[in-house]
């Protein structure tokens, strides 16, 4: 189809327009990915800190808490008569005014003489809590701990029940021996009790069990998001993780519960519980995407015992990348539009001066050769252009008159030549078939008389009679080839396959034909073929391609030498080898061996013969689908190797 110059002129302007829109949309979204990830990133930490800040800021409380109570009456008292319900009640009252879980004293030993919540059991020792050890030596600590089922029970109330849980199957969560959890998760503190002496008496803790404990989590959400909605969903979610369980949460489910029991997923647990490290990345957290930041939790002693999570919904940062894109892409389109039909002008402008030259090559290209285009008015390179078109095209009419008349002297010329082939063809075709049946009498009455049919023949006799036999079969060989050469390149050599055997009817026969020049150059045949390879084919083309093969073999083998014929069977071919100790070929010789009058010279000179049993043979070998080449090493051996289809 014929494009116009502007049409090329305008899409090649388009092509750079595209390469430099796709290379602004690259940089764009590389900018705009760049700008929403960070402002992602520089949210999620701060949300996180402001996390964490709240998380302090309970633990500052429960110190303060306990360092008001430690010194009033009412704890003094306790020291005095731990086992008074009225001294029980006061510190009960305390406990819930403070929004504590559990409150009780110990003695200097660690020795819990005082709980405030029912069966109010005492008597335990607590000497192994690194709270209590801290705070009998006169340190204010606080911080998480991890309370097993028998410290919880201890302390009273339903706080076994509250810590007790199940995990809840969690896609990409790591694999755990157990599936449920009876341990709790509490923000503790505790504080030494002194006397007015400043003697040690004691020391008072108190904690807050934080497993299915909401408010510490909703607390911070309002916090830090401002009890702010996006599209109907809360902007962001904050859980606290015993080691990878939910529990305490304001993630949902999709039935609205929440998401207590489920874990994090094996990155997660990789990267934060086993190797200490903050995580932050992308995540589908329940039923939405989130921007997460994962914190471990320590306790006073520095272990890894959970997680502290804060997730910011994806979704608005993606609308704020669509928004930016959708800007970025109405302001690009606008310049696209605007370059590209400011593009399409200058291209008209630019070629509409040779346009007309465009339309004359047309006309010209279509044979119309007394086709000219007037100059144009303005003096410039396209008038240069006109004038030299117009001179080319009175040139081109010169040139294609005279290519006429020349091309009907070459049609004439190769008719002629045509005619001389096809008659060189028939006269070898002809010579040779005459020529062989006249040799064929005279083989056969030199060998009449060389058997002493018609009576015997002195020595000298025999000895011109055995030469003349020996010639006439050269000359026979000889014009056999011509003949063959003349059907070949007459396009007459015909396959005629039927089923036979290439041992019992080509090599066999062969062999006993060859018997007398193999001894006279003392050659040793070794015949490694089968007993027996049947195969179809035409049975007297491929003798022709095995008597040449040998033949080359004999003659271009050393005297005293070895021919080993082989063949290696496969499923769809039969690969057949004739091997002869002789000289080797060159790379030159190799790639001109079957090629038509081709004789290689020997050791003694140029050999003897037509130069075309080998062109023959190729010629039949591809007629039966197969293939045929040569190959040598140094001066040891050389080897002809020719395939043909097996049977089915």
């Amino acid at each position: 189809m014929r494009v116009q110059l502007y049409k090329r002129i305008f899409l090649n302007f388009v092509l750079v327009i595209a390469l430099f829109g796709l290379l602004a949309g690259a940089v764009g979204a590389f900018l705009i990915n760049r700008s929403t990830v960070n402002e992602a990133q520089r949210r999620v930490s701060l949300d996180l800190r402001s996390a964490w800040s709240v998380v302090q800021s309970e633990l500052d409380g429960l110190e303060l808490f306990l360092g008001a109570l430690s010194g009033g009456k009412r704890v003094q008292e306790a020291f005095q008569q731990p086992a008074a319900e009225g001294i029980r009640a006061m510190l009960e009252l305390a406990r819930r005014q403070g929004r504590c879980d559990f409150l009780s004293l110990t003695d200097t030993k660690g020795r819990v003489i005082l709980r405030t919540l029912a069966p109010y059991h005492t008597g335990d020792y607590l000497t192994q809590d690194p709270f209590m050890v801290r705070a009998l030596k006169g340190e204010t600590v606080s911080g998480f701990a991890l309370m097993d089922a028998g410290r919880l029970q201890a302390e009273g109330g339903d706080l076994e029940e509250k810590a007790f849980m199940v995990f809840e199957p969690t896609a990409r969560a790591k694999l755990r021996a157990k599936n449920a959890e009876t341990t709790g998760l509490a923000l503790v503190a505790a504080t030494p009790v002194d006397d007015e002496t400043g003697a040690r008496k004691g020391v008072l803790y108190a904690g807050i069990l934080l497993n299915r404990n909401h408010a510490l989590v909703d607390k911070i959400q309002s916090i830090v998001f401002e009890d702010r909605l996006y599209k109907g969903k809360q902007p962001g979610t904050v859980t606290i993780f015993q080691w990878d369980s939910r529990v305490a949460t304001n993630v949902k489910t999709v039935n609205g519960n929440r998401a207590i029991g489920t874990r994090v997923s094996e990155t997660v647990y990789d990267t934060v519980l086993e190797n200490n490290r903050p995580y932050y990345d992308r995540a589908f957290v329940v039923n939405d995407w989130y921007l997460s930041a994962y914190d471990p939790l320590h306790d006073i002693d520095g272990r890894v015992i959970g997680i502290l999570y804060v997730g910011v919904l994806a979704r608005q940062y993606d609308d704020l990348k669509r928004d930016l894109w959708t800007l970025y892409g109405l302001l690009s389109l606008g310049a696209v539009v605007l370059v590209l039909a400011l593009g399409f002008l200058f291209a008209r402008r630019l070629t509409g001066s040779i346009s007309s030259l465009a339309n004359a090559a047309s006309e010209i290209a279509g044979g119309r050769l007394k086709m000219r285009v007037p100059d144009p008015a303005t003096d410039d390179e396209v008038r240069d252009l006109t004038k030299a078109f117009n001179f080319m095209a009175e040139r081109l009419e010169e040139r294609e008159e005279g290519m006429k008349k020349a091309n009907a002297e070459l049609d004439q010329t190769n008719r002629s030549l045509h005619m001389v082939n096809r008659n060189y063809l028939d006269m070898l075709g002809f010579v040779s078939h005459e020529l062989k049946n006249t040799l064929g009498v005279i083989f056969t009455s030199a060998k009449a008389l060389s058997m002493t049919t018609i009576g015997p023949l002195s020595p000298a006799q025999a000895n011109l009679v055995a030469n003349i036999t020996t010639s006439i079969d050269k000359a026979v060989g000889m014009t056999r080839k011509y003949l063959d050469l003349s059907r070949i390149e007459k396009g007459e050599l015909q396959v005629r396959p039927q089923p036979m055997d290439m041992v019992r009817d080509v090599v066999t026969p062969l062999l006993s034909e060859f018997r007398d020049t193999l001894a006279a150059r003392q050659i040793k045949v070794s015949n490694e073929l089968p007993e027996a390879v049947p195969l179809t084919g035409d049975r007297d083309l491929l003798q022709v391609v095995y008597k040449n093969l040998l033949d080359n073999a004999v003659k271009y083998g050393r005297p005293g030498g070895a021919i080993r014929l082989t063949l290696a069977a496969g499923k769809s071919e039969l690969r057949f080898e004739v091997w002869n100790e002789g000289d080797n070929l060159s790379e030159a010789q190799l790639a001109q061996v079957f090629d038509k009058f081709v004789r290689l010279r020997r050791a003694e000179g140029l050999a003897q013969g037509t130069g075309l049993g080998l062109f023959i043979t190729q010629n039949i070998v591809h007629k039966h689908g197969g293939k045929i080449w040569a190959e040598c090493q140094g001066d040891q051996w050389v080897r002809f190797i020719f395939t043909l289809p097996a049977l089915a």
